[in-house]
């Protein structure tokens, strides 16, 4: 079996899979992981509806998970401004997000390193799925959360046992806090979407599944909702994985958008966040932004603000068409949206917008907006 490594992003610096890190240890910087990341249709696992099936290009062994049912959420025909797309699902997964591939993947590795307790930090989605996966197997978990998080989304964190702490400020602070705490304490894991590679190993597999979907080809175009990262970087390992990369577009609200910044710019940028219903891309400062940079320029594909006045309008139009998804995920939809209205040369073929997050984590914000 081929081996898996960490390797820094910024100083290639590698440490082995079974290292109890989530960065860097030499230099603090964003890993990525290096290991088997090539899939044909010959090697997934069929008779497993489960994200598992693609076994052959993850981390960690099925036998390692508790799994949830997570994986082969419904790719849906729609139209945005009259234009057909495909809805990738991911709303309708266990815990009510994309992020559950991540938790489901990374929980598992966690596990297996025989580690007991984890400490997150997270905007909602993220303490959801990791609250839920960590109750399946066994391990404590504490979210750090921004006060301003939607109640919902910390409610269903605390129902799946975990401790919840609020943090005054933004999501920089939120993660020192976090940090802070699990460096104080010894039996404890700083088990971090935004900054764990094999986080991002799980989400790919909302690429492979489209993939699959689409009779094993990508589509032209993929627009995805980006804050930490996850969620782009995770298309651009899973359709690198089976040879079709499309065109990535990371969509951020012009209230906080440092990846469109740094894209223009051609290097990392830090941005004071400002006032978005788009709370799970309210992130100034990306720790993997280097590896959206290079996902961005690698599929040729660009970054995308929009406003709030355009979130909402998109918002509006995914819950006509029976999509009842939380403002985040309309992001990605809305800078489709912007797209499809300024060109002359339609796609070759439908886009593909990523439907991050369940309606029913933000009902408060939902209901003030109707």
């Amino acid at each position: 079996m081929t081996t898996w490594t960490y390797v820094c992003e910024r100083c290639t610096r590698r440490e082995p899979l079974d290292a109890p890190i989530w960065r860097c240890p030499a230099c603090g910087g964003a890993l990525a992981l290096d290991g088997p990341n090539r899939l044909t249709a010959e090697m997934i696992a069929r008779d497993d509806r489960t994200l598992w099936r693609y076994g052959a290009v993850l981390p960690v062994a099925r036998e390692r998970a508790r799994s949830l049912g997570e994986g082969m959420t419904p790719l849906i025909a729609g139209t945005l401004g009259g234009k057909p797309v495909w809805f990738k699902h991911d709303a309708l997964l266990p815990t009510g997000s994309f992020k559950d591939r991540g938790a489901a993947v990374l929980v598992a590795h966690l596990r297996r390193l025989g580690l007991t307790r984890v400490i997150v930090d997270s905007s909602g989605n993220a303490a959801a799925a990791m609250a839920g996966y960590s109750a399946a197997a066994g391990l404590e978990c504490t979210v750090y959360a921004p006060v301003a998080t939607s109640p919902g989304k910390l409610v269903q964190a605390r129902a799946f046992g975990a401790t919840v702490k609020l943090i005054e400020g933004d999501r920089e602070a939120v993660a020192r806090a976090a940090q802070e705490a699990a460096a104080a304490d010894a039996g404890a894991f700083y088990a971090s979407h935004n900054w764990h590679p094999v986080f991002v190993e799980g989400v790919k597999t909302w690429a492979l599944e489209v993939w699959e979907q689409l009779g094993e080809r990508a589509p032209s175009l993929a627009f995805i909702p980006t804050g930490g990262g996850s969620a782009f970087v995770g298309a651009w390992r899973g359709f690198s994985a089976v040879g079709a990369l499309p065109r990535l577009v990371a969509a951020q609200p012009t209230a906080c958008a440092p990846i469109v910044a740094a894209h223009e710019r051609g290097a990392p940028m830090v941005v004071a966040p400002g006032a978005t219903l788009a709370e799970g891309t309210r992130i100034g400062a990306p720790a993997r932004a280097g590896q959206i940079l290079a996902a961005l320029n690698e599929s040729g594909g660009w970054a995308e603000s929009v406003s709030e006045e355009q979130l909402v309008a998109a918002l509006r139009e995914l819950w006509a068409q029976g999509l009842y998804v939380e403002p985040t995920c309309a992001i990605a939809a809305a800078a489709c949206c912007a797209y499809l209205e300024r060109t002359d040369t339609p796609p070759t073929s439908p886009p593909v917008v990523l439907l991050t997050g369940s309606g029913l984590k933000a009902t408060d914000t939902i209901a003030r907006l109707l």
